[in-house]
């Protein structure tokens, strides 16, 4: 490791590790803890830049203290030693991700498109690649079913990782699903998807447009007057100003 490279310990109980490194100015997470009981599953999870990048697992029949001790001291090293030796690997993912989706806001959906088939070749069981791959089988294939299952297969591989990391984008999956129920016409589904994306992250601008283009409008402050009336109008723009409502 070298002189750029800093490693601190946040905490280390027995059950819960985990680990900030600060590697050539990224931020890597690692966080290990214990699951179940009889047999234990012990669980590393590594972070880059707030991407989910891997899962390590083993599951173990040990039951003495100071050897589940010693496999949480092992596996945690060894995902240190994971993150300081192939950062390539991790540092090729987030360029991906980062490109696909800079592709896709400048509207060159087709190159988008060739990016996320390129990175699926090296990443096939990535989550977040594999949600905007699905995006775009949809925008750019036509193929509507077909992406459909492709981002709901990456929202279940999201819940199946069982990461309850406040980094991780859960909004970003289901943009990608909503819009997708979008080009399939399924409006409701695409509107639950998207309030669900809203819920991980409230300020996203992006899952707000979209709830806007399909004509989702906030309930009246008192819903038992119309829309138009005083009481109901001019309260709602203030709170709106104030980001309150």
């Amino acid at each position: 490791m070298g002189k750029e490279d800093v490693v601190n310990i946040i905490s280390r109980k027995f059950s819960d590790f985990s680990t900030k490194i600060e590697h050539q100015g990224k931020p890597f997470y690692i966080i290990t803890e214990l699951h179940g009981s009889e047999p234990v599953t012990i669980k590393t999870t590594i972070y880059l830049e707030g991407a989910h990048i891997e899962t390590l697992k083993i599951t173990t029949s040990a039951r003495e203290k100071s050897e589940l001790s010693d496999l949480i001291d092992s596996q945690h090293g060894r995902a240190i030693k994971k993150v300081t030796e192939e950062e390539t690997a991790s540092k090729t993912r987030i360029a991906y991700f980062r490109e696909i989706k800079r592709l896709i806001k400048k509207g060159e959906l087709l190159r988008a498109m060739d990016a996320s088939r390129k990175a699926l070749t090296e990443f096939p069981e990535d989550p977040l690649l594999l949600s905007y791959h699905g995006y775009l089988t949809s925008t750019v294939d036509n193929d509507y079913n077909e992406g459909l299952e492709i981002c709901r297969k990456a929202v279940k591989k999201l819940k199946e990782s069982e990461a309850s990391d406040t980094e991780i984008p859960y909004s970003l999956f289901y943009l990608n699903l909503g819009r997708t129920y979008v080009m399939s016409n399924l409006k409701k589904d695409a509107i639950e998807a998207f309030r669900k994306g809203l819920s991980f992250d409230q300020k996203n601008q992006e899952l707000a447009s979209e709830l806007r283009i399909l004509g989702m409008r906030k309930s009246p402050i008192f819903p038992t007057l119309p829309r138009s009336n005083p009481l109901n109008k001019y309260p709602g723009i203030i709170l709106a100003k104030l980001k309150i409502r």
